[in-house]
């Protein structure tokens, strides 16, 4: 059964990794990777338990849980290249599938409610964050593909994405973080227009619900 309020936690576990991860990397002796690593974590836990209903999904977040939890451990012991991308990929299994389960939740028919608005407002974050990790993709390959961006640790670089693909999401183009190659070009100009679409659909579709609902229930 699906908890009530269900996207309220997973909004405010999202919110709390922005902050977290903004504060260890503005503080960095205050922890490491591991406790961004712990952050994540904890994300992906509530995410699993504050939106999974159906038996498959369930096993699969908790899998997935426990992947990510093992390359926390790898990352600790082996600070490498390889241990980063497994880590990370496993965040962006577990994000992609956390946004289509928000998108079919939020979509359902029925009243819009405050917990409607709260998972419109978490694919928003969980959009940001999977074009974050596309990004990072990217600077693997090429490590040009942004100016104005180092190729420093992974907690600072993550950051510094995340920031990157939020700026680009709601097209504040600062300018301070700029892309430097096609691949970085198409993926910015696609997040900014997810960006716009989203919210006039968006709003569109939950107006139009509403009607839809007050229709009813007047019949």
């Amino acid at each position: 059964m699906q908890i009530r309020g269900n996207f309220i936690y997973l909004l405010i576990s999202l919110l709390s990794f922005l902050a977290f991860i903004a504060v260890v990397t503005e503080y960095p002796n205050i922890g490491g990777w591991g406790l961004v690593s712990f952050a994540f974590e904890l994300s992906l836990i509530i995410a699993v338990w504050s939106l999974v209903r159906q038996k498959l999904w369930f096993i699969i977040g908790i899998f997935l849980i426990v992947l990510g939890a093992i390359s926390v451990v790898m990352q600790l012991m082996i600070d490498s290249l390889y241990t980063e991308v497994f880590g990370i990929t496993v965040v962006f299994l577990f994000y992609i599938m956390t946004t289509f389960i928000a998108f079919r939740e939020l979509f359902r028919r029925g009243a819009i409610d405050l917990n409607k608005i709260f998972g419109s407002i978490c694919v928003y974050l969980l959009a940001g964050l999977n074009w974050a990790i596309l990004y990072y993709y990217q600077t693997i390959l090429n490590h040009n593909a942004f100016n104005g961006l180092e190729y420093s640790d992974l907690k600072e670089k993550m950051f510094n994405l995340i920031y990157y693909s939020y700026v680009t999401l709601s097209t504040l183009g600062y300018g301070d973080i700029t892309p430097n190659s096609p691949i970085t070009q198409a993926l910015a100009v696609l997040e900014a227009l997810f960006g716009q679409f989203y919210i006039a659909i968006l709003v569109a579709i939950l107006v139009g619900t509403h009607i839809s609902a007050r229709r009813e229930q007047k019949n």
